[in-house]
């Protein structure tokens, strides 16, 4: 099967190389369209064709003027990719995102009723992580207008089907792959002593991803066990206020390591594997790539019950769960993990047990191949 697999901006590097990988295992003929990564990324799968084809203009632009440029260009560079797909008619389109929505709706739909190729899109986010009135509006616009969708969890399913009214029938949950890849990077050990206890929280750092909920629970987690260390590390977005306390708190003693900054592959790695236990202490999400990494680095987990976490974490003994925004919860649950070696033992067994089973890219790759093929 001839597949293309379109991720304009490359929001989803992890999850789009792992696929197509996949999908070229299982005898696919895969090309990833995507833009140039602006950050180092590692090399693309064997195999996997990739053709740069969005903001070859615009990302040459400085920082204040990409954002409008990126816009200004995409409707082009989705006009550019007609002759491609013209001339080589994959048996299936599998979109990633949608950048400028109504553009690329109408653009992806009049693809599939000229050529005849079935367009697929996953709905990364069912719902919006930052709710509005536009921004669920956009949402249920964009899922509704294909008759293939993906989603990652039982709970996106749901979310799509009865609060924004797609239809039951055009939805399929392909469960996220654990990003095995990451194994085979070299880990740079985080600047932390060999002998304390460790919790890392890691990736890009957003409003819903909890953090105050987290330093509301730390000085209890340090009272409980006085060495126990705490590591942030990922990128600043849109969380000043969380980020300025997190800075003030590992000011003053209290265990706390903040390192804000855009973390390389081989740190964020070093981070997940030194890690004691991996927190997620999400107010909102559907799945978490940072989730998928933790099981395939074997890590134990204490998330927060919200989107799809509880049918990972819970079900398959990776971790505790525990309700969202309740710091005492999420800290008599970190207590818990790190005063019991043997339970954390265990906790990682199942971590790398359900990436290397339910959660393998082979398993989705399969799955998502049954969808293309409706």
């Amino acid at each position: 099967m001839r597949v293309v697999l379109v991720d304009p901006r490359g929001e989803t590097r992890p999850y789009d190389d792992a696929l197509a990988k996949a999908l070229v295992e299982r005898g696919n003929e895969v090309t990833l369209v995507t833009s140039a990564p602006r950050v180092a990324q590692p090399p693309a799968p064997a195999g996997v064709q990739v053709r740069h084809a969005f903001y070859r203009v615009a990302d040459r632009l400085p920082d204040g003027a990409r954002k409008l440029a990126r816009g200004l260009e995409h409707p082009f560079d989705l006009l550019g990719l007609t002759p491609s797909l013209v001339r080589r008619r994959p048996a299936a389109v599998h979109i990633q995102w949608l950048p400028l929505g109504a553009v690329d709706r109408v653009y992806w739909r009049a693809i599939e009723a000229a050529l005849g190729i079935p367009i697929t899109y996953t709905a990364h986010d069912a719902l919006p992580n930052n709710p509005s009135t536009k921004r669920l509006r956009r949402a249920a616009k964009n899922a509704r207008a294909f008759g293939r969708v993906i989603v990652h969890s039982r709970h996106g399913r749901d979310a799509l089907v009865n609060e924004l009214g797609v239809d039951s029938a055009n939805v399929h949950v392909v469960p996220h792959g654990a990003l095995t890849a990451y194994r085979a990077v070299e880990p740079v050990a985080p600047a932390v002593p060999d002998d304390v206890p460790l919790v890392a929280m890691l990736g890009l750092l957003r409003p819903y991803k909890g953090l105050e909920i987290l330093l509301d629970a730390w000085p209890t987690v340090r009272t409980a066990i006085p060495n126990a260390h705490l590591l942030v590390t990922g990128r600043v977005l849109g969380d000043p206020d969380g980020a300025a306390r997190l800075e003030r708190m590992a000011d003053e003693g209290s265990g706390v390591i903040a390192d804000l900054r855009f973390t390389p592959t081989e740190e964020f790695v070093g981070a997940m594997v030194r890690a004691d236990v991996v927190v997620l202490p999400y107010r909102r999400i559907d799945q978490s790539g940072v989730l998928f990494a933790a099981l395939a680095l074997g890590r134990p987990l204490v998330a927060t019950r919200v989107g799809g976490f509880a049918e990972v974490v819970k079900q398959h003994g990776a971790g505790l769960v525990v309700p969202p925004e309740d710091p005492a919860a999420l800290a008599a649950a970190l207590i818990e993990v790190l005063r019991d070696p043997a339970r954390r033992e265990a906790m990682a067994a199942a971590s790398r047990a359900a990436a290397d089973g339910p959660f393998s890219w082979d398993a989705s790759a399969e799955a998502t191949e049954r969808v293309y093929a409706g």
